[in-house]
């Protein structure tokens, strides 16, 4: 069987399962089984009688919901191509915005250190290190398994960033920038999300508390008792940019907002004098 008309075939069992993005996942599907790479695909070479059957396995397990770059174990960000797996939250485009950030104030500050909070499979502080190469990154976590996901793409992309599993900033003494990717799930929301997110993520990535604000109010309490950073950045949710905003003025802080590319509320920054 020709790799196009394979694809034709999973695309067409994953749009009447409902799936989004089928034609896209088909392909990828089909690439990853096979491995074929994108010219190849569009030149529509065979697919090994092997290759069928890991993709028609492939395909069972996406019908499924388990998500995708969980099949494949690879997930492009920034322009990276990042390992990924069950152990850390798989990384999104929007989550690019805090790269920006930082990357912004580093122009101001080269010499600042930067803490990625939250790092699940390193994504954000690989993204900073390999942009703004020299600069201190630090990769913070609670979990083992997302820090050991991270280790795996600092390895693949050979950058200087330092691994550290630490409870919020309990095991941090020192940071300028800090890109925090929380957990900001309102807890009684997280069994109406996609089923991909709410069977297959790791739960204690998603779990921000009643209001999902919890860890972003204590991280806030930290940066200004003791951290002192030039800045923090969050990515937050729909509707918790306000209440994030409250928080960080009331610390003393001048707290703005970023705009994400469809014009959503996405990051909210906070600075200390």
């Amino acid at each position: 069987m020709k790799a196009r008309e394979a694809a034709a075939q999973v695309r067409a069992e994953l749009e009447a399962a409902g799936i989004p993005d089928a034609a896209m996942e088909a392909e990828l599907l089909t690439r990853h089984a096979s491995g074929l790479s994108r010219s190849a695909f569009f030149a529509d070479e065979p697919v090994a009688e092997g290759a069928w059957d890991e993709l028609r396995a492939l395909t069972t397990r996406r019908l499924r919901r388990e998500p995708t770059p969980y099949l494949t174990g690879l997930r492009e960000f920034h322009g990276l191509e990042l390992v990924v797996g069950p152990g850390a939250l798989i990384p999104r485009p929007e989550t690019e915005l805090l790269v920006e950030v930082g990357l912004r104030e580093l122009k101001r500050d080269p010499g600042a250190t930067v803490l990625d909070l939250g790092t699940g499979c390193g994504a954000i502080a690989i993204a900073v290190a390999t942009a703004a190469p020299g600069t201190r990154v630090i990769a913070a976590d609670l979990s083992a398994d997302a820090l050991r996901v991270a280790a795996l793409n600092v390895k693949r992309h050979g950058v200087p960033v330092s691994l550290v599993q630490s409870d919020l900033t309990r095991a941090i003494r020192r940071a300028d920038i800090i890109l925090a990717n929380l957990p900001y799930v309102p807890e009684g929301i997280i069994e109406t999300l996609q089923p991909e997110v709410q069977h297959y993520e790791p739960r204690v990535a998603l779990n921000g508390g009643e209001d999902g604000l919890d860890l972003v109010r204590a991280l806030l309490a930290d940066c200004e008792s003791r951290l002192r950073p030039r800045l923090v950045a969050f990515e937050i949710g729909m509707g918790q940019a306000r209440h994030v905003v409250e928080a960080a003025e009331a610390l003393g802080a001048e707290a703005g907002i970023e705009h994400d590319l469809v014009g959503w509320e996405r990051v909210v920054t906070a600075r200390w004098a």
